[in-house]
């Protein structure tokens, strides 16, 4: 008969629930994988598609249109064994499996030897959230263990709960970002996809000690409407940062991985970042990032993993959340970074704007049970706040957070339709970009905390090709469509480029169009994040500015986002190879504390293509001395956003990039390449400008 899961915290008090562990242990990593009736070696912690990937069954999903290739793979069931030697495991009377993460829809059978004449003897278990650890007592006759997982069932589950849902992944505790995002591939997969290993029952409890978080989070009723702000040491704090998302399709905490999180976070604190927003469609990410951010000082704001869509309240899928929410919350508010939990991301928001209710015609009933619901897991908010302390996440902060930080119920208070979106708590606006609207409108749409907004860009030439095979090199083709996950991505891009730079996808070729795209970009997040400082506190040095709009006290400004899981265009200034692109420069400069906002709003007083364009006349010279690559040009005409690049490419960002010169004036900047191994010798430097594009 097959036994449902139990949890953490429960057989013996293995774990005991906001404490930690840290018993003598042994990893099983010797893993195989059945494909065709054959065994390949498997990777723990992976998922199948890596498996895949490094035996040559499939190809790199990343390139081309590859992505289309390997849907099969979700559809698949997929077993993966491993022979146990007893000899090597901890001394004891009982033994335990721990499995720190599965992915999936997963059974582990352990199998055990036939008695002559018998039949084999087995022991089954269920395991069905991602984010959830599952401890289970190891079989005294366990030869061979085996974990096998089946393709997700969400329209059984779906069914049995009655009541349709606009977002069938609601009904499995997985990644939802790997089932398809607007700027992510489709590819749900599966795999023990964290550490697994045997422990005796001994137990030995670590003290963690949590340096006291000087931060406080207030929501306050003033004559505005509803404040949102942090302070340090009771004095305001204007946040600077943006939105993470995990840093591959396929979130392993490996040497790979953990390359690309040292990246993104120094890149981060070297443009003047004080924080991140943790978004809840990704993962609880792994305690390398949390020790990174306590390290470099970045607040962390977090959410709980939900998001866009409605939760079903059944009783097996409230005590998986709960399990989930006292877990995660035990092992990260041991990190000095976090300052806020967060229940969900755009739920309310959804709820109230998307049309749901018209296209599923709920009735007044099944309208109550899913209200009820959202209270339940998250607490539903009022008009006059945005906290619980009765859900399921707010009860899971109260008791395993030592430090009580704050947990609100959801992220936004209000959605970009309703005039309290810029009165009232935080805001994403998305009225520019899907809304289509221009860049000016971040100035009267400038809210009480900015924790959503953004503008897409396509990443630089030396990414593309990387994924695009040399005959698809044109804006239209099937890999760059594969590449751009947006429905109109394109279009609103062509639609701002024109307005702002006189140029689309029709009048430039592929290379000057992805330039073009991230100064655009730049110039339009900039524009906002502009908004966002000259209506704070930072900004009262400005006085009788065109840009203030003279009824917000704005506190804090995240974009979206910061990175990329795969090379795509999107809304990141980082992309997927740890370039940076033309945003994060403007980011750098905009972030700075002792940012010269008067030039900034000079700068946004003219349109880019409203500007007077002389042939770019500049001088260029690079030297390269223990192992540094500098580069020094000097401008012998006005010069525009001057672009530098290494040839051939090499991963990273420069010092400065994508500045404007004067005549006469020059400016020296340094390569920061992503390797630090990084082989300089044969580089050369190439370099361009805006102006080539208006003066041809």
């Amino acid at each position: 008969m097959l036994k449902r899961h139990f949890f953490l915290f429960v057989a013996v008090s293995l774990l005991a629930a906001c404490s930690t562990f840290n018993p003598s242990r042994v990893e099983l990593s010797d893993w195989q994988f059945e494909y065709q009736d054959h065994l390949f070696p498997a990777s723990v912690p992976g998922f199948i598609h890596t498996d895949l990937i490094a035996n040559n069954i499939i190809p790199d999903p990343y390139y081309g249109t590859n992505e289309d290739s390997v849907r099969w793979v979700a559809d698949s069931v997929w077993t993966y064994t491993m022979k146990l030697d007893r000899s090597l495991l901890p001394e004891g009377d009982s033994l335990w499996i721990v499995f720190e993460g599965v992915a999936g829809h997963a059974e582990v059978v352990f199998c055990g030897a036939a008695s002559p004449g018998g039949v084999g003897l087995t022991e089954m278990h269920e395991m069905d959230n991602m984010f959830v650890q599952y401890v289970f007592p190891l079989p005294d006759f366990t030869e061979e263990i085996l974990v096998q997982f089946h393709p997700l069932h969400d329209s059984c589950l779906e069914a049995e709960y009655g009541i349709p849902l606009p977002d069938r992944r609601a009904f499995t505790r997985i990644a939802h970002y790997q089932q398809g995002w607007d700027w992510g591939p489709k590819m749900p997969s599966c795999g023990i996809w964290k550490p697994v290993y045997i422990t005796n029952s001994s137990q030995s409890r670590e003290s963690r000690q949590s340096r006291q978080s000087r931060i406080e989070f207030r929501q306050e009723p003033d004559s505005i409407g509803q404040s949102f702000s942090f302070y340090r040491d009771g004095k305001p704090l204007f946040i600077k940062g943006a939105n993470w998302i995990p840093v591959h399709s396929f979130p392993v905490d490996d040497s790979a991985n953990r390359t690309r999180y040292r990246t993104l976070l120094c890149s981060a604190k070297e443009a003047g970042f004080n924080m991140l927003r943790v978004w809840g469609g990704g993962i609880y990410e792994h305690d390398y990032f949390f020790d990174l951010c306590d390290s470099l000082d970045i607040m962390v704001w977090m959410d709980f993993n939900f998001s866009t869509m409605l939760y079903p309240d059944n009783p097996q899928m409230l005590e998986s959340i709960r399990e989930e929410a006292y877990q995660n919350v035990t092992r990260i508010a041991k990190h000095h970074c976090i300052v806020l939990w967060c229940g969900n991301n755009e739920v309310k928001n959804g709820w109230e704007d998307w049309g749901w209710q018209g296209v599923y015609n709920w009735t007044p009933e099944q309208r109550a049970h899913l209200e009820k619901a959202m209270d339940t897991i998250f607490g539903y908010p009022s008009a006059s706040g945005n906290s619980s302390s009765t859900s399921i996440l707010a009860q899971a902060v109260r008791d395993c957070d030592p430090y009580h930080r704050p947990y609100i119920t959801t992220s936004p208070l209000y959605g970009w339709g309703h005039p309290e979106c810029v009165t009232h708590g935080d805001s994403h606006y998305w009225g520019v970009w899907w809304g289509e609207e221009p860049f000016e409108k971040y100035k009267e749409k400038t809210g009480r905390f900015m924790s959503e907004f953004g503008f897409q860009s396509y990443p630089m030439m030396s990414t593309i090709r990387r994924f695009c095979p040399e005959d698809q090199l044109y804006i239209d083709s099937p890999t760059m469509r594969s590449h751009q996950k947006h429905g109109r991505g394109r279009e609103i891009i062509d639609k701002a480029m024109m307005q702002y730079y006189g140029f689309d996808s029709k009048s430039l070729p592929l290379e000057d169009y992805v330039y073009v795209s991230q100064l655009l970009q730049a110039w339009g997040t900039g524009y906002g994040i502009f908004c966002h400082i000259i209506n704070s506190p930072q900004g009262n040095e400005i006085q009788n500015s065109k840009f203030k709009i003279h009824n917000s006290h704005c506190m804090g400004t995240l974009y979206w986002q910061l990175n990329d899981c795969w090379p795509v265009a999107s809304w990141s200034s980082i992309d997927y190879y740890g370039n940076w692109k033309a945003l994060h420069y403007r980011v750098q400069s905009l972030y700075d504390n002792n940012v010269d906002l008067a030039k900034w709003e000079r700068y946004y007083s003219v349109y880019p293509k409203d500007r007077a364009y002389k042939k770019a006349k500049f001088n260029a010279q690079f030297t390269i001395h223990n192992s540094q690559l500098k580069v020094t040009v000097t401008a012998q005409s006005d010069l525009y956003d001057i672009y530098i690049d290494t040839e051939p490419h090499i991963d990273g960002h420069f010092s400065s990039n994508f500045f404007d010169l004067k005549t006469g004036e020059k400016k020296t900047v340094t390569f920061i390449p992503v390797a630090p191994s990084a082989d300089l010798k044969n580089v050369k430097v190439t370099v361009r400008t805006l102006n080539e594009l208006y003066s041809r």
